[in-house]
């Protein structure tokens, strides 16, 4: 096994102004690439199954004047590397951990979209809090594969997307040699319609960044982490914690309420549909996501009594009090929203 190493070899990023687009060489030999920009704070954002670090150049361009803002594109996805091994949730979280210790970045806000959630979830098992500041969990399920031995009880707690024979199907789909025109179909229904048809031309680059993961190996790591059960390690997780979710997303809005419910003194933001409230909230509404984001980074971390059932605090109502004492609405991250939200 080699050492990790950051590369220095650098360059400007195509598609997000001021970043650059740098490499570094997992302790299994792969060649990783990640989206670095600003100084300070770190925060630390993995994009969902399939996506991109660029999927995250709203929240760069927002953050980086202020904080030093990393993303990385887990193997096979965006601009890394796609060996033959590692497609798996605590493969993914190793890799990670490997770029934020040769970069030694410290107190991060781990900011997850999707099946990143899934990755923060393995690092959680493996480190536990180790080097995490704050963390975002952004609108995923604690498993995706339905089990029809669990009683209804169980099963209402993960809300699985995929019953008997779904999986195999959409993998059918997505290997066949129409399988581009299927990724479409499928990303567009994690949309709003308003967003496929308004923003077309953003709409079709996000298509781009999703073919880049070579199809096998989409299906490859969809297999591994379907199946898995995290509602145990969710459990566990002592850190203060934002769980996002969305009323038009693909992930049901009782499972996300039950995840910020297991996290003590987590705080629960669900977007409504006329928000932007789709699977892809931070790209859709990135201006109120950002600025929600903004506080919480900013908020004093408090103690938290576990037993006490008022610890999920919806963010909306933290954030309609922020926007009465600074007399401005929550829109783009400025440095005064984030003076005010200090007071």
């Amino acid at each position: 096994m080699s050492a990790t190493q950051v590369l220095e070899d650098s360059e400007p990023h195509p598609v997000v102004p001021g970043a650059l687009r740098r490499r570094f060489r997992t302790g299994d030999g792969v060649s990783l690439s990640f989206i670095d920009a600003g100084k300070g704070r770190p925060i630390v954002m993995l994009p969902g199954w399939s996506q991109s670090a660029a999927m995250f150049r709203h929240q760069i361009t927002a953050f980086s004047p202020q904080y030093r803002t990393v993303a990385l594109d887990p193997r096979a996805h965006g601009d890394s590397e796609a060996p033959a091994h590692g497609y798996n949730p605590h493969r993914m979280a190793l890799d990670l951990r490997e770029l934020i210790v040769a970069l030694d970045l410290r107190d991060i806000v781990l900011l997850c979209h999707s099946s990143g959630v899934k990755i923060f979830w393995a690092y959680w098992e493996l480190f536990e809090a180790d080097r995490l500041g704050k963390v975002v969990l952004v609108d995923d399920s604690p498993r995706l594969v339905d089990n029809p031995a669990r009683s209804e009880a169980s099963r209402a707690e993960v809300g699985p997307m995929y019953f008997t024979g779904d999986l195999d199907a959409f993998s059918m789909r997505l290997l066949a040699p129409n399988g581009a025109d299927f990724t479409r179909a499928a990303m567009a229904s994690m949309f709003s319609p308003e967003f496929v048809r308004d923003r077309a031309d953003e709409f079709a680059w996000i298509i781009d960044e999703n073919l880049k993961m070579p199809r096998d190996k989409a299906m490859e790591l969809l297999y591994a982490t379907s199946g898995m059960d995290w509602r145990g390690t969710i459990r566990r997780v002592r850190l203060p914690t934002l769980v996002v979710g969305a009323e038009g997303s693909t992930h049901k809005v009782s499972v996300i309420r039950w995840v910020a419910s297991q996290i003590p003194g987590a705080k629960l933001r669900i977007y409504g549909r006329e928000e932007g409230g789709s699977h892809f909230m931070f790209i859709e509404n990135y201006e109120q996501f950002n600025s929600e984001l903004a506080e919480f980074i900013l908020e004093p971390i408090r103690e938290v009594v576990e037993s006490d059932e008022s610890d999920v605090i919806p963010l909306r109502a933290l954030d309609s009090r922020r926007s009465a004492r600074c007399g401005h609405p929550n829109t783009a991250v400025r440095p005064a929203d984030m003076a005010c939200a200090m007071r």
